[in-house]
Formats: structure tokens, sequence, C-alpha cells
């Protein structure tokens, strides 16, 4: 006869109080079970819960070396103060007033600087929807760009949806930086650097329009000349001066403070070709040929503007016009495939390598340049401008 093996006992675990269970449940499902393990090791733990969830969720979660965190669990067992136990666990004492419901990432790097800690204060966030995808970019700006560019991030009201912040800010972040390295090459392509005090929409613009600048440089590099559609030449008094490679274009943005310098993806892909319109040396518009809107194979101006992009005037119309008639390449159809100009992968490295130096490698930017890269961090630097609602002909 077979006996019944004896039942294994149970041991019962006493219940948490509902309102400690109440605070636990706001911290995130992982680090659960070790909370509820430490406060009934004592209910300083508990206490410790309300007064600075940080430090509780980085218990829970074993951060750092378990030998400074048994010892920070020893000073709270012994009811030291709170700035004690967070010296050991090296972390900044402003975290102490964001919400259980901010902590769902192992805390990572945090700056701790006494005079960053009075400035974030003032800017934490009010909604606790949002205060995980808050502490985790204003960590990841710190760790990105610097303090200043961490504490002008977190008073944006951008944290609404969640996301990555290696992804949402990589580029923001290289921007801000290399705003400050003043002797770098990347540095000499912003056109309005980042400083504390300017707009998000502003500095946003401007990190896209230095997204764009790069990929002129890399995309249609020095050597790289493209085919012009059309001839240049005199009409009317003025000179008409394809342009053709990335010094002309920028020398042309430079010298009529427009966007010249941003058509390397249309000019790369043969959407359009651009043209500086001078007299006696001096530029005063220029000129954008494209595909004509209703005319298929038919080339047309689609723009022609003077300096900061103001209308053009009608002598210049009528140069333009006149060049344009004389020009025996005016039927050209399009191309069945764009044409493939891979980036310079050297020039990428060489622009990018102060920041990943000082950056431990900066990660979250593409090692290898390519189009598919490239066209991710455009579609990033696209969803930023989505969440922040800012429109802007540079996002379209």
């Amino acid at each position: 006869m077979i006996r019944d093996a004896p039942a294994r006992r149970r041991t019962r675990v006493a219940k948490l109080p509902a309102s400690v269970e109440a605070t636990v449940a706001r911290f995130s499902p992982p680090s659960r079970r070790e909370l509820r393990r430490l406060i009934r090791l004592s209910t300083r733990f508990a206490d410790l819960t309300n007064t600075f969830p940080a430090a509780a969720f980085a218990l829970a979660t074993r951060r750092g070396h378990k030998v400074e965190r048994d010892e920070a669990i020893q000073l709270v067992l012994e009811g030291a103060p709170l700035k004690a136990v967070a010296r050991k666990l090296e972390l900044p004492n402003w975290l102490k007033k964001l919400p259980p419901e901010a902590f769902e990432q192992p805390l990572g790097e945090l700056p701790r600087s006494e005079s960053f800690a009075r400035r974030v204060a003032s800017r934490l966030p009010h909604d606790t929807r949002q205060a995980p995808f808050w502490l985790e970019s204003v960590a990841f700006a710190s760790k990105a760009a610097h303090d200043p560019f961490a504490i002008w991030l977190a008073e944006q009201s951008i944290f609404a949806d969640r996301g990555d912040p290696e992804r949402v800010f990589a580029v923001l972040a290289a921007y801000a930086w290399f705003s400050r390295a003043h002797e770098t090459e990347a540095r000499e392509l912003i056109v309005v650097p980042w400083q504390p005090e300017i707009a998000f929409d502003t500095a946003l613009c401007a990190a896209k329009s230095w997204l764009n600048r790069l990929r002129l440089i890399m995309q249609l590099r020095e050597g790289t000349l493209l085919d012009p559609w059309l001839d240049g030449g005199d009409s009317a008094g003025f000179t008409i001066v394809p342009l053709v490679d990335r010094d002309a274009l920028l020398r042309e943005a430079q010298a009529m403070q427009n966007c010249a310098d941003q058509y390397a993806e249309r000019l790369a892909r043969e959407r359009c070709r651009l043209f500086s319109v001078r007299k006696g040396g001096t530029h005063v518009a220029t000129l954008e040929i494209g595909p004509h809107g209703r005319e298929t194979g038919v080339l047309t101006i689609t723009q022609l503007k003077a300096r900061h992009n103001m209308p053009a005037s009608i002598d210049v119309w009528q140069a333009a016009y006149s060049w344009l008639s004389q020009q025996s390449g005016i039927k050209r159809l399009p191309p069945m495939v764009s044409p493939e100009r891979p980036f310079d992968e050297k020039s990428w490295r060489s622009l990018m390598d102060p920041y990943r130096t000082a950056k431990r490698g900066a990660p979250w930017l593409p090692q290898r340049l390519s189009q598919i890269a490239f066209a991710r961090m455009d579609m990033d630097m696209c969803d930023l401008a989505r969440r922040a609602g800012v429109t802007s002909w540079l996002f379209t």
C-alpha cells in the first residue's frame, strides 16, 4: 500500500497593512516583491517608500555593489539620516521629491551637483504618468550633453508620450554638446547654437538644420559633382550659376541667408536642382528647377527667392524665364530609381569623433552611417517635432 506523501508545510507570510501595500503598488511590478521583504524587516523601510521612494527602489532593484547596498540597509535599520542613505547608494538628493511611479528602469548615472539639484527642484513633473519618461530623459540629457541641457529639457512639455530617450533626444543632445565644442568641424555647421535661453521649437529646428547640413557634407562631399540638368549662362544682365557641390551650396546659403544648404536629400534623389542668380558678382536670388506640376517630363522654375527668402524682383523673374527658354535640356524624364549616393563614412567618423571621445563612444548615434541609419535619425527628429507640436517645413 502506497501512502500519501506528507503535505509540504507552507510558511505563511504576513500581509502588509493596506496603506503600506497601496504605496508598494505604486512602484513598478519587478521591484515590489523585494520591497515587501525589506518592509517586513523593519517598518523603517515602509517609511522610506514615502520619504525617499528612489532609495527604496534602488535597494529593491539591487543598485550598486552588495557591500554598499548592505551598508545602506543597515543605515535605514538604524534610522540614519536620509542623506547618509543616499550617499551610500550614490543617489542625488533631488530624487527625494519624485513619486514612486517615476521609477521603472534601474537607476543609472544621474546629475549630482548642488547647482543642478537647486535648479531642477522647480522643474519636476506634476503628472505622475509623465514622471518615468521625464526622469529617463533628464538622466540621458545629462549623460549625452551636459547638466545645463538636462535642466533645459526638464522644463519642456514633451513627456506625455512614452519613448526611448536614446532615440527621441539623440540628435538634439549631440547638437547641444557641439554647440559648446567651438573648435570642432561639426560645430562650424551649426547656424543657431543651443543655449539655455533658447526656445524648444527654435532648438529643434536648429538641430534638424544641422542634421541636414551633415547630410550635405557626407552625401555631396568634395569631388561629388551633380549633373546640373541645365547649363548656366547670362541673361538680361544676370549670371545664372549651377550649384553642383556642397561648398557651392553652403556658400549660397551663407550669402543669401536661405535654406540652400538643406537640400541634400532632394538633390541626391534627383528631385530638383539649384542655381545662383548673380549680378556683377553679387548674389541676388536662388533659383530652384524641378519637374513641372502638370506636364510630365518638363522642367520648370519651382522657386525663385531673393535674400532671406523674400520675393524676387520682376527683372530677376524675367531674366530667369529668358534663360530657361534658351535651354536645350528642358525635357527631362524623372529617373525610375533614385541614384545611389552613399554617405561618406570617413567624414561621419571624423565629425563625430570629439563627441564619441567625450561621451564613452556615444552608442546612441549610429557607428556606421547608411541610408537606413540616417532615415532613422530623421524619423526620430520628426517624431520629436510631433510630440512638441512644432510645425516647420523641415519636418515634412
